[in-house]
């Protein structure tokens, strides 16, 4: 079928002055010829919508993921959102229902309203918005820092996305934290790396890929529920302590013996900065000074530890009584400030303990028999160098 075009077209190839355009029978090769530059257009013009549809798709495909993990800088890297303490109870809102695990994020913010100490927070989405479906937030807390990723919560395994996006935001975060590091006190006690704990197990394989990964080691997360804090801590009895002991608080005049015996080494400045949440038995020495034999603190992310307790007085159950007491010492804490503090939220951690235990350790064991106790999941402690 003839179209104007090709009418045209006809016309200019066999008209001449001898001979009118209306009466003209077009040769047949011009026909053959035609037919090929109709063909070529129709594939030309589909080529074009296909190219169109699937930009579209790829547009779209893109809103997808930025609406699942959150805004990307034009490198593709995760944009960190500084999170400000103004925003503290709209974080929480956020996160208390994907506790225990949260607590990474949690437990410090809670320490952090009890300390003078900076807490810096990045989080992978504005605090002052509704989180994506996936995110993460990164914090430092006393010398190291803690990653949460909101798909630590599930037991499904991780997808291809959620590696690659929490890859991509702990490389983000760890060269904030080196920064910020710098900045405030100097790159000093992470000169052997920055120290990251409590990861979740799942991402340890992935994160442990990335050139910057220095160490990694596995480490058990074991829980106290709230439901069974204040029985665990109503245990404690001054009829389990040693003839003449007295409890009280690590004071200044014990950091060196704190430091020296656990070990973990951690900077003297960190454990005074402790000493206001902490435990500690003493007996009646020679001459009557008195002697520390059992002592624990609260950590920068509101896990217990630093728990030790002297060789001549192990085997007593001064390990125990030491726990319970600092249970007791953090419920006191959230019950005093609805008294002093009735705006603020009573805990951020919504009344849960926990403790670290390396993998292998016998204090695993010792943990998971008091009652109450139970062993949760497997993090990892992972040791970065900062990005290059």
């Amino acid at each position: 079928m003839e179209t104007p075009t090709t009418t045209r077209v006809l016309r200019l190839l066999t008209c001449d002055d001898q001979r009118p355009c209306d009466a003209v029978e077009p040769p047949r090769w011009v026909l053959v010829v035609l037919g090929h530059i109709k063909s070529f257009r129709t594939s030309l013009v589909w080529w074009a919508i296909n190219r169109t549809l699937l930009y579209q798709d790829f547009l779209q495909a893109l809103v997808q993921s930025s609406a699942l993990t959150g805004s990307k800088n034009m490198a593709g890297a995760p944009t960190l959102f500084r999170v400000k303490e103004s925003d503290y109870s709209r974080l929480y809102a956020h996160l208390s229902p994907l506790l225990p695990q949260s607590l990474a994020i949690l437990g410090p913010i809670e320490q952090h309203r009890d300390q003078s100490f900076d807490t810096p927070i990045w989080a992978s989405f504005p605090s002052d918005e509704p989180p994506p479906t996936l995110f993460a937030l990164f914090t430092i807390a006393g010398y190291q820092s803690r990653f949460f990723c909101s798909a630590d919560a599930s037991h499904e395994q991780p997808t291809p996305e959620q590696e690659a996006f929490v890859a991509s935001f702990m490389e983000s975060s760890v060269r904030a934290a080196y920064t910020h590091v710098a900045e405030t006190r100097g790159l000093g006690d992470i000169a052997e790396g920055l120290i990251v704990g409590s990861v979740h197990g799942k991402w340890e394989s992935g994160l442990r890929a990335l050139p910057f990964t220095t160490r990694s080691f596995p480490v058990h997360k074991i829980v106290l529920p709230p439901s069974a804090a204040r029985m665990f801590a109503e245990g404690a009895s001054d009829e389990n302590l040693p003839l003449g002991a007295r409890v009280t608080k690590l004071e200044k005049s014990d950091l060196d013996m704190v430091v020296g015996y656990n070990k973990v080494q951690r900077p003297t400045w960190y454990v005074e900065g402790r000493l206001q949440q902490s435990v500690c038995i003493r007996v009646p020495g020679p001459e009557g000074a008195e002697v520390s034999v059992a002592w624990a603190f609260v950590h920068a992310d509101s896990s217990l530890g630093q728990l030790h307790v002297v060789d001549a007085f192990r085997r007593r159950g001064l390990g125990r009584e030491v726990l319970r007491r600092i249970v007791a010492l953090r419920l006191a804490g959230a019950e005093g400030r609805t008294v002093h503090a009735p705006n603020e939220l009573k805990d951020m951690t919504d009344g849960w303990n926990m403790v670290d235990a390396v993998v292998g350790n016998e204090g695993v064991g010792f943990y998971t028999r008091l009652e109450g106790w139970e062993e949760a999941w497997t993090t990892a402690w992972m040791t970065f160098n900062a990005p290059s």
